[in-house]
């Protein structure tokens, strides 16, 4: 299962968890606290209806029409209260009163006159001095008790009279509320609670499935990250998450562990291997030159020597270049600098082979044209393009510089292009030429280089954020060339 699914999952757990006890103390809470408010109504107005009574009970006035329609009066009231959400119209309540014996003299709804009541708690406790209070259900007409809130809670209060200066107890008054009266309010603040647990169960799901993505998405870089292996590739960095960069750094030093150690065993296995052909040339030709040779061709093997040894210390520049730029991980010096200047002091120092090969050089160099850049590796970028120019260029070839700035309308860049005239590269090489250690023969001498160059090429133009591209062009395609010259171009791109 996916952690995004877990952590979704578990958080609305604890959600309907949440949910479920306050619901639960809701209906263990609320509902016996608002009937706890109601009974301290009711205890209240109890007392006041005893006190006003009292002198009715004592003189037997109670059973009178009079009374009885004085009560009713009462009871009968019509009310435009709006508390809170609710209209209240009407007064729900009833009144009954008993003697000193606990018999019915008086029942507001006048079904209950003359009945002994004097075991019910309300009244039953009260004539023995303690707090009385009962809550009796309603029943149907087949005789089943209705739901709870079809119950009736009565209060009773003790009346007492004034008898030769003592006070006695004459009786006992009870007032009824149904339940069902309140059971609005109950359930205002059920739908209410309802209403609002609904959206911050929503709420808290959308916010735990924002969490929940979060830390995918940062557990998915960390993985991402751990298994790739470009060895410039930045290591990811979370905002308020200490414990993922922890895992993130660690995960980065122990790449760098395992990358440096294969790295090694990578650069030495290649660099054995470059090596083995020109110490073996510079070898031989030093056993030759142990024996009696002519002059002649002592200087043709010491030649040869030089040759090779000169070859063997460009391979070993080249790879050191190249494991710099491997390694730097982004740190380039950017400055700004004249790239037409630098154009021309690379070609300055590649004059002599130009003019060995009989080369001509074609320039078409937009002047100061300035750029944001790492200085010395486009030194190197410009060096080894030209070289490889030079070398793959016929003999009284051409080789064609172009440098231009695009316009704004097109987005703002640099372009440059090298054309070397020569052979053109096979299909199969295109897509290799900028594989580390790749490399063609030359024309003329049939020798492989190290293919070096054109990896450190790629990295540079990585790093800058460049593009690059080789291609085989025909010669109609540059009004500047000759119809039947043709040869291989080099696009850069310099954002």
């Amino acid at each position: 299962m996916s952690i995004f699914i877990r952590i979704w999952f578990f958080f609305g757990l604890i959600i309907l968890l949440g949910l479920w006890f306050m619901s639960y103390t809701f209906n263990q809470q609320v509902k016996p606290n608002v009937r706890q408010v109601v009974e301290d109504t009711l205890a209240e107005n109890a007392n006041i209806i005893a006190m006003l009574v009292a002198e009715d009970v004592y003189e037997n006035k109670v059973g009178s029409a009079q009374f009885d329609a004085k009560i009713q009066q009462a009871l009968g009231r019509k009310l435009n209260a709006k508390i809170w959400q609710h209209n209240k119209s009407e007064i729900n309540q009833q009144i009954y009163i008993t003697d000193d014996k606990g018999i019915v003299i008086y029942d507001s709804q006048g079904v209950a006159q003359g009945q002994d009541y004097s075991q019910w708690n309300d009244v039953y406790l009260t004539l023995r001095g303690k707090y009385g209070v009962r809550s009796t259900r309603n029943y149907d007409a087949k005789g089943n008790v209705l739901d709870s809130s079809s119950s009736t809670m009565f209060i009773a209060a003790p009346i007492y009279y004034q008898v030769n200066q003592q006070s006695k107890l004459i009786g006992v008054v009870s007032i009824g509320k149904p339940n069902s009266s309140v059971q609005p309010y109950i359930q205002r603040a059920e739908d209410q609670l309802i209403r609002q647990a609904a959206w911050i169960t929503l709420l808290s799901l959308f916010l735990a499935s924002l969490v929940a993505y979060w830390l995918k998405h940062s557990i998915d870089r960390v993985r991402k990250y751990a298994q790739a292996l470009a060895p410039v590739n930045q290591t990811p960095y979370f905002r308020s998450a200490k414990e993922l960069n922890l895992v993130a750094q660690a995960v980065e030093n122990m790449r760098e562990q395992l990358e440096d150690r294969a790295y090694v065993e990578h650069y030495v296995n290649t660099l054995t291997h470059e090596l083995k052909s020109p110490l073996t040339a510079i070898q031989a030709s030093a056993e030759l030159l142990k024996e009696d040779l002519p002059l002649q061709d002592q200087q043709q093997f010491a030649a040869h020597i030089d040759a090779q040894s000169h070859r063997l210390r460009n391979l070993i520049d080249r790879m050191l270049l190249l494991t710099r730029l491997e390694k730097s991980k982004h740190l380039l010096d950017i400055q700004s600098f004249n790239l037409s200047k630098l154009i021309q002091q690379v070609l300055d120092q590649y004059a002599s082979q130009i003019q060995a090969k009989k080369i001509q050089c074609l320039l078409d160099i937009e002047a100061n044209c300035m750029i944001n850049a790492d200085r010395f590796w486009i030194q190197q970028t410009l060096a080894n393009l030209l070289d490889n120019a030079v070398d793959f260029s016929l003999e009284n070839g051409k080789i064609l510089i172009q440098l231009r700035r695009s316009h704004p309308l097109h987005g703002q860049h640099i372009e440059l292009k090298i054309f070397n005239e020569g052979e053109w590269i096979p299909d199969y090489a295109l897509t290799q030429v900028f594989d580390t250690y790749f490399s063609l023969p030359r024309p003329m001498s049939q020798q492989r280089s190290s293919g070096i160059g054109l990896s450190i090429v790629k990295h540079v133009m990585e790093q800058h954020h460049g593009h690059i591209k080789i291609e085989n062009i025909a010669a109609n395609t540059l009004s500047i060339l000759q119809p039947h010259q043709s040869g291989v171009m080099v696009n850069i791109e310099f954002p």
